[in-house]
């Protein structure tokens, strides 16, 4: 069997507010520096973690640090994200237009509810624009690779990724998310990334960034038509 022939390379984050990035931040570094490009779509209005304004000037700031193409804002309400079928099929939409090699999403089990809901969007928008619903938004695409990335609370992760040289870049972001970068969340960020490291158990590997697969979404290897 031969590798799957993929058209593009490209990465679809998924997120609920302004800042989530970060917690895959080293990891966009480091695919960014092997060619793939990045996308995100932020569901919320971010409003509930300060002035909208301003969030939304650290959110471009920081999608130009990362080099990402094009952020997809939808400005839901923040703290009030709900999951609707017209919702996940626009995010769909996205999804058929960007033809993503690797979709990241946030996880089923977050602390934040507004996670969890962005999880369920991510998760079936990935699914539905695989399908023949709605062919006014896009042939259909199936993203081979679907992640959840490890947020708020600490998950079992069956995917660990060694971002030892990209952290010190991922540090810097949250210099510019500095409306959320409060002491307790940059240390418990930085602790669980040399946690993470450890358990990666290379002698010259430090930092680490955490996923794990969508369970609905079974990761494709090989594709014997190609």
């Amino acid at each position: 069997m031969k590798k799957e022939k993929i058209n593009n390379n490209s990465i679809l984050v998924i997120s609920a507010h302004a800042d989530d990035n970060i917690a895959c931040a080293g990891t966009l570094f480091k695919l960014k520096e092997k060619g793939f490009d990045l996308f995100e779509v932020v569901l919320t209005d971010s409003g509930e973690g300060g002035d909208k304004k301003v969030r939304d000037k650290e959110l471009l700031e920081a999608s130009k640090f990362l080099g990402i193409k094009k952020t997809y804002k939808f400005g839901q309400e923040d703290l009030g994200l709900t999951y609707s079928k017209n919702l996940m099929l626009e995010v769909a939409k996205v999804v058929r237009e960007v033809k993503p090699k690797i979709g990241i999403i946030m996880n089923s089990f977050d602390w934040h509810p507004d996670h969890r809901t962005a999880f369920q969007i991510g998760s079936e928008a990935f699914k539905w624009a695989a399908t023949g619903v709605k062919p006014k938004f896009g042939g259909a695409w199936r993203t081979p690779i679907v992640l959840c990335v490890e947020g708020m609370l600490p998950a079992q992760p069956n995917i660990l990724v060694d971002i030892t040289k990209q952290a010190e870049k991922k540090m810097q972001l949250w210099k510019i998310y500095v409306s959320q970068a409060k002491p307790k969340a940059v240390s418990f960020d930085e602790s669980l990334m040399s946690v993470r490291g450890y358990h990666l158990r290379r002698p010259e590997s430090f930092m680490a960034e955490a996923f794990s697969t969508d369970p609905t979404s079974p990761i494709i290897l090989f594709d014997e038509q190609s």
